[in-house]
């Protein structure tokens, strides 16, 4: 799979549930072994963990908070002195808040911000010369790092600015290690559940969708599966929006 040391392991953060865990899925199938975090349900990691060893892989999961600088720290610390060789670093973890400028508080605009950019940016920057050569990293970030509503400030601006730390790192790298982003539309997981469950958004989202319907977490999987396919090796510093339309 990779020209540095046959580095098969993809480390999937937020990996345990929602689109992480459709990642670290479709990555198994494909035959790599996944390394993923979680935030703190160990159950949930532990269900996750059989299901990817199921498909014949071997499967790892770690506690880590990522809104907090410490923890990646101690994280990257203890991933590094482990010496694991890695094939892609697939940063998923997020955040959303929906609050208007006058509602959100200072600790949580700073908890969306740590999570949803900084994370990424520390893990690339620890954990790049773990990669093998001709590896990738991934970012997930959304269609609102494209259009904006009159909420979720630091939502929409976190993911903005992902897209164009993808970009930059993608310039840095190369050609050692691709970079890209994939921009999810409106995916039924459960941060989302509150959108489709309700039956008047969950329409008004169906009939705004070009495609004329939610995604689903394997959408963003298989998306994420084709950017850090070797064979697609041309392919750095794009923005695959998974979105069926909706960001048209």
């Amino acid at each position: 799979m990779s020209s540095d040391d046959k580095a098969k392991t993809i480390l999937v953060t937020g990996g345990s549930r929602g689109i992480g865990k459709a990642i670290s899925l479709e990555l198994a199938g494909k035959g790599y072994d996944i390394l993923f975090t979680y935030n703190s349900d160990s159950k949930e990691a532990e269900r996750t963990a059989s299901e990817i060893s199921a498909l014949g892989v071997m499967a790892d999961s770690m506690q880590v908070d990522l809104s907090s600088r410490s923890q990646i720290e101690s994280f990257t610390t203890k991933f590094l002195e482990k010496g694991i060789r890695i094939f892609a670093l697939v940063n998923n973890a997020g955040i959303y808040d929906g609050s208007t400028l006058n509602e959100i508080k200072d600790e949580e605009w700073e908890k969306i911000i740590g999570l949803n950019l900084s994370a990424p940016f520390y893990l690339s920057r620890n954990l790049n010369n773990s990669i093998a050569e001709g590896g990738s990293i991934v970012n997930i970030s959304s269609v609102y790092g494209f259009r904006a509503d009159p909420w979720a400030h630091g939502y929409q601006a976190s993911k903005a600015a992902l897209i164009h730390l993808t970009r930059g790192l993608a310039k840095e790298l190369a050609p050692r290690i691709r970079v890209n982003a994939v921009a999810p539309g409106y995916i039924k997981t459960d941060m989302n559940r509150g959108g489709w469950e309700s039956e008047s958004f969950s329409k008004w989202i169906t009939k705004s969708t070009p495609m004329k319907r939610w995604g689903e977490p394997e959408d963003i999987g298989r998306a994420v599966s084709f950017l850090i396919n070797p064979s697609n090796s041309f392919i750095t510093g794009h923005t695959l929006a998974v979105d069926g339309g909706i960001g048209l």
